[in-house]
């Protein structure tokens, strides 16, 4: 039995969909990390008891949906794709600066905006985790 050639590309494609799941869905999980006091300020901007209250309902279901698509993500069976794991390393990499450079702000400096320092803990973030990249990419390089 012969297969043909669309098959063959759409497996492919799905093979190649597979392997960037789990990155997509770590963006997703950091985008809404993120982003969630903006969108729940979009839907109920504070302007009365019930908006604050239908705010705080939109965050927790935010942060729930954040756990969610965590737990989904460790279902996710990963690739065995170097090239697609150290990606994968980079990006869980910014995401745990950015949660962990939110939760100093928050409680050691009690910082509930985004200030000049926000900008220099991002950059901070990226590089140290491009940091680690380019060294984990030299020590699995020899390897391949």
């Amino acid at each position: 039995m012969q297969i043909s050639p669309i098959q063959i590309i759409l497996n492919i494609l799905k093979q190649g969909f597979s392997n960037y799941k789990r990155i997509g869905l770590i963006i997703l999980i950091i985008l809404f990390f993120l982003s969630n006091y903006h969108i729940c300020n979009y839907f109920y901007p504070i302007v009365d008891e019930k908006s604050t209250e239908l705010w705080w309902m939109m965050k927790i279901d935010i942060y729930a949906l954040i756990i969610a698509l965590c737990f989904w993500l460790v279902n996710i069976k990963p690739t065995d794709v170097v090239r697609i794991n150290l990606i994968e390393k980079f990006i869980t990499n910014v995401g745990i600066g950015l949660a962990f450079s939110n939760a100093i702000d928050r409680h050691l400096y009690g910082t509930r905006g985004y200030t000049k320092a926000d900008l220099v803990t991002i950059i901070v973030v990226v590089l140290v985790s491009y940091y680690d990249f380019k060294r984990l990419k030299k020590l699995v390089k020899p390897t391949e």
